[in-house]
């Protein structure tokens, strides 16, 4: 039991399925987890280190000052394992992910480290639950990311993770955002809508779909074999959370951005917007702010339906209408318009403006094909576009599903 002085105390049973590569076949072992609010910081100021400092501000308020500042060669002790520190691999606004060697093994794990702070331990709380129904000898056929343990370090909430090689993002990144050609979206695609898929028979729903989440095995012996990582945000269909934000920016679907109610059909957007990135080697919908987002949104693919506008919680901050007319329609406000009443100026950061979804199959037309190529491009590039219109239909209702996707003739 994971025990801490008390304070608001979040608590949970849970069945947490232990896997290992030398133990795939050990007994589920029962463990509760009792994690309070109480903070402890004997400073506010940031320790370095001459490796690396895992304590750096991230732009969240007091959640930065309660990192962990970890050193290498450390070792992380879970009592069933150790773990050496090998190398700091990132940071979000949750904690720190460091690689680490196992002990007895040298086996390479990738070990999540939470801020001690009470939000960021419920949520751990929450991804444990999350991953302990995902956390089966099948995951690995689901494209999920594989979750050996879990344990407190120095008040700290861990989380041991298979290691995988490289996100999305730092791929196209390396590449200098260059555009992949169909032949490896598709792949990538198919794996990821398989996730999706069973996140949606187990009611669940990812929330925060994107490339950096989205991570490449091994590009060298497995190339574009992907998994889907991080459920710190996750949540059962049945109890959405309760978050202003959420999903990335670019890849927040309408109906978040609305503040309406939403499904998992959420990620299916998501995923639209990663595999229109991927095409075009920039995302589609680079918003600097919400208005821009749905902004970018209508200019392309036309307003949201009057029954999502009339609706939706959020509709007033970006649309306006004549209330007085029985006969007025939503009007999207201007960037002029908006910056005067929000105080907050639009900008334009898209690389390519489309007046509809279909002229993204107009950019980076290959040149040297002739004949049967040339043919065969033009019916894979039409598929394509097919699905991402699919996939990025306004309507959450009519939005396609992982099974329809999964059938659909570009996959």
């Amino acid at each position: 039991m994971l025990k801490h002085e008390s304070g608001l105390k979040y608590e949970t049973w849970l069945r947490f399925r232990f896997i290992n590569h030398s133990q795939a076949s050990s007994p589920a072992l029962l463990a509760q987890v009792s994690v309070d609010g109480g903070l402890s910081i004997a400073s506010t100021q940031p320790l370095r280190h001459r490796y690396f400092s895992l304590n750096r501000q991230t732009g969240s308020g007091s959640y930065a000052e309660v990192g962990y500042n970890i050193v290498q060669d450390e070792v992380l002790d879970s009592k069933s394992n150790k773990y050496k520190v090998l190398q700091f691999l990132g940071q979000g606004s949750f904690g720190q992910v460091v690689k680490c060697s196992k002990r007895g093994t040298d086996e390479i794990v990738a070990i999540k480290i939470l801020k001690n702070h009470p939000y960021f331990k419920q949520q751990g709380l929450i991804e444990i639950s999350i991953l302990s129904k995902l956390s089966d000898r099948s995951v690995n056929d689901f494209n999920i990311v594989r979750a050996y343990e879990f344990f407190e370090h120095k008040a700290h909430l861990c989380l041991v993770f298979e290691m995988l090689e490289q996100s999305l993002y730092d791929f196209l990144k390396q590449n200098k955002f260059s555009p992949l050609p169909l032949k490896y979206i598709r792949p990538i695609l198919q794996q990821v809508l398989t996730a999706l898929l069973k996140l949606k028979q187990l009611g669940m729903i990812h929330t925060d779909l994107k490339p950096d989440n989205i991570m490449l095995v091994d590009p060298v012996r497995q190339p574009y074999r992907v998994k889907v990582i991080d459920f710190g945000s996750a949540s059962y269909v049945s109890e959405p959370v309760c978050n202003t934000y959420l999903q990335t920016r670019y890849y927040r679907s309408p109906e978040i951005i609305l503040g309406m109610p939403f499904s998992e059909a959420i990620d299916m957007w998501s995923l639209g917007c990663v595999g229109a990135e991927l095409f075009l080697g920039w995302p589609l919908y680079p918003g600097s702010s919400e208005y821009d987002q749905i902004r970018y949104i209508s200019e392309t693919q036309g307003l949201p339906t009057e029954d999502m506008l009339n609706n939706a919680s959020k509709t007033t901050k970006f649309f306006y209408k004549d209330m007085e007319s029985p006969y007025s329609f939503w009007q999207l406000k201007t960037p002029a318009e908006h910056e005067a009443e929000m105080g907050i100026k639009s900008r334009e950061t898209r690389k390519y403006i489309f007046n509809c979804l279909e002229d993204i199959g107009q950019v980076n037309v290959p040149t040297d094909l002739e004949g049967g190529q040339l043919l065969k491009t033009k019916v894979a590039r039409r598929a394509f576009i097919d699905l991402l219109k699919r996939m990025l239909t306004m309507d959450q209702n009519l939005r396609i599903t992982p099974e329809e996707a999964l059938k659909h003739t570009f996959i």
